[in-house]
């Protein structure tokens, strides 16, 4: 039986890693596979399938058999790579399921779905083997291991993509960050998946901030949790940094924000700066350098019309 994967399609299990590195050496049969992995042919036959979900192998019917062979796609290469050249390294340990989190947070904010315990012991085990380092600066992956890197990068790009298409053919990525991502979708499409939480100025109307808009905006996350007002201001600033900076300021306005909890979360995603500006133009009323800001009177004017005096 195979295990349920914390992070969904962003996982491997330990099975189909071994899988792996028996396809890497050639093209091979399910039957065959099942005898070098010790499993039956209907459990071979069901990793194959995840296999192929997740773009790593292809299967092609020759004669009456059907061969199993590795995908050309570039997550798939880099993985082959990463296995032949570093044979010594058990990676079928190192990345099996929550094991990715680690290697995700090096894209940008993973969902915390694992405890802090399993994240140090997976980063302990990542460091005995060399792959990632740890200095005053913080931990980093070993420029040796570079193609871990590339690899987290390309397979968490093809499970997002795969992941929008799934929830609607019109989706597009307009910003991702390791397992997380914000798609458009034309209004009026329908987004069944619950994990799929509308945000940026589509979510502006639950705060008082009503916009006519023709296109939807859903963050997703592998995680089913809620998005605070502090999340969609930021969203906003993501999908448009520029024209949505007004109704970003609206919300921060009108919503109760925590703005120590707020600079944080905007730190992790590279907007610190700009709203660390957002927050002393609302109290000086004055641009500030190092952000993108409207003048003072063209925010008031916009904010009256939403009832805000400022």
């Amino acid at each position: 039986m195979i295990m349920n994967k914390p992070l969904g399609p962003y996982e491997l299990s330990r099975t189909e890693l071994i899988a792996l590195k028996e396809i890497i050496q050639s093209p091979i049969s399910i039957s065959a596979l099942a005898r070098r992995i010790r499993k039956s042919q209907p459990t071979a036959t069901e990793v194959v399938k995840q296999l192929q979900t997740g773009g790593f192998v292809t299967v092609e019917r020759v004669g009456m058999r059907k061969l199993v062979r590795m995908s050309q796609a570039k997550h798939a290469q880099l993985l082959r790579d990463m296995m032949l050249a570093k044979a010594h390294v058990p990676w079928e340990s190192l990345l099996a399921f929550s094991q990715m989190l680690p290697l995700l947070r090096f894209e940008g904010p993973a969902p915390a779905s694992v405890s802090k315990t399993t994240e140090w012991r997976t980063l302990r085990n990542l460091m005995a083997h060399g792959i990632v380092s740890k200095d005053d600066r913080g931990i980093k992956i070993n420029p040796k291991f570079s193609k871990v890197a590339e690899f987290t990068h390309e397979f968490s790009s093809y499970v997002n993509s795969m992941v929008a298409a799934k929830s609607s053919e019109a989706a597009v990525i307009i910003w991702a960050s390791g397992s997380q991502f914000i798609m458009r979708v034309p209004e009026g499409e329908k987004i069944q998946d619950k994990r799929f939480k509308p945000t940026a100025t589509t979510a502006l109307p639950r705060y008082g901030v009503p916009l006519i808009s023709h296109v939807k905006y859903y963050y997703y996350s592998p995680i089913r949790s809620g998005l605070k007002a502090e999340d969609v201001l930021l969203h906003t600033l993501l999908v448009d940094g520029v024209t949505n900076v007004i109704y970003a300021l609206i919300l921060l306005v009108k919503a109760k924000i925590n703005r120590e909890q707020l600079l944080r979360k905007a730190e992790m995603l590279n907007l610190k700066d700009q709203v660390k500006g957002m927050l002393k133009f609302l109290d000086t009323h004055e641009r500030q350098v190092d952000a993108t800001l409207p003048r003072w009177s063209e925010f008031k004017q916009k904010a009256s019309e939403y009832g805000v005096d400022v």
